[in-house]
């Protein structure tokens, strides 16, 4: 990357700050201008990470022909506006993860990303990580023989966001944390299954603590009362061609142990992955082997820096995409009917 590529960054808030550091720390891209309808927001960040150029609406940051690519970092049911103006106005479009809250928006997506000829990619970070890296690496060697069976998990202790914000409506959110974080788990652990094709999906949702303002944390949203019309747990059982299954439980508070983790069990070797540790577990000789490895030992690893990097060198054509907005479609109807299966109380077909 001789040149950083020149980029606009619509959307000043928690999230968006992660990309602008990224950008900085980085230097795979140059921060050219930030859109945000909250100015003070703006200012701070543009005086934070240099940006020279600000403004209320990201339709006047669009019309910059010094801008190569965005970042869409805007609340969930925005994302398919403001990618889909992007794409149109000829710049390459790192959009937040969920894709969308509708399908038919996801789609729209999709025909946009066709007709520019521009790069749609989804912050899916979790594909980004060393671990990830290396596990995909070691299934696609054969060293797990056929995987059958994965289990994922994003359980918070306390984390739900403040009252007051866009994350508890559903209408602006789309849901609560199945598809707040649930999206990461969901999606890295298809990614390393090799992206079947879902079939069918049984879900569960359940909202306990959220209404009563039990396990709410600081972490976003703003002080005052708001609506929470949104799950605080989901679960859920995802069919796959080739006789694969996916079992998901997700929370943003609960009275039980934090943990995010991923287990995958495959007919020669199987694996537990957490906290950037990979525990493989097989049997040799009649006996049970675990063996623990640790792929991004000893590096600085942020997942926003490595998104970006791929970004970058994806909207370049120096490397495949590795979060395509395709897969990120899939990934928007896996959890439309995991909502959809916990409404009707039964098996949504895919």
């Amino acid at each position: 990357m001789d040149q950083p590529m020149r980029i606009g960054m619509i959307g000043a808030g928690r999230n968006a700050e992660g990309h602008m550091r990224a950008a900085v720390q980085t230097g795979a891209a140059r921060l050219v201008a930030v859109a945000d309808p909250a100015e003070a927001r703006v200012n701070v960040c543009a005086e934070k990470y240099g940006i020279e150029h600000t403004y209320a609406s990201y339709e006047e940051l669009l019309e910059r022909s010094d801008i190569d690519a965005v970042i869409v970092s805007v609340p969930n049911f925005l994302h398919h506006k403001a990618s889909i103006a992007a794409l149109q106005a000829g710049k390459h479009v790192l959009c937040e993860k969920p894709m969308s809250i509708r399908m038919e928006w996801a789609e729209e997506m999709l025909e946009a990303e066709r007709s520019s000829g521009k790069l749609l990619q989804i912050g899916m970070t979790s594909r980004h990580r060393p671990e990830t890296h290396w596990l995909k690496a070691a299934i696609e060697k054969g060293d797990f023989g056929r995987l059958y069976y994965a289990r994922a998990q994003y359980i918070r202790r306390s984390g739900i966001p403040r009252f007051g914000g866009w994350f508890t409506a559903k209408e602006l959110s789309g849901g609560g944390p199945m598809i707040d974080i649930g999206v990461h788990v969901l999606d890295q652990t298809w990614y390393l299954l090799g992206t079947p094709k879902p079939l069918s999906v049984f879900g569960v949702v359940h909202s306990e603590l959220g209404h009563r303002k039990v396990g709410v944390n600081s972490w976003a949203g703003a002080e005052g009362e708001g609506n929470f019309d949104v799950e605080d747990h989901a679960s859920a059982l995802i069919r796959f061609e080739g006789d694969v299954t996916m079992a998901l439980e997700v929370s943003w508070a609960a009275f039980t142990r934090p943990e995010r983790s991923i287990q995958l069990m495959g007919t020669e070797q199987g694996a537990s992955v957490a906290d950037g540790n990979v525990t493989l577990m097989t049997q040799r000789d009649g006996e049970d082997v675990d063996e623990t490895v640790s792929p991004g030992a000893g590096q600085n690893v942020n997942a926003f820096e490595l998104q970006l990097e791929a970004f970058v060198k994806a909207a370049r054509g120096e490397a495949a995409c590795v979060a395509p907005a395709d897969q990120a479609a899939t990934v928007t109807k896996m959890l439309l009917a995991i909502y959809e299966s916990a409404q009707i109380r039964r098996e949504v077909h895919l």
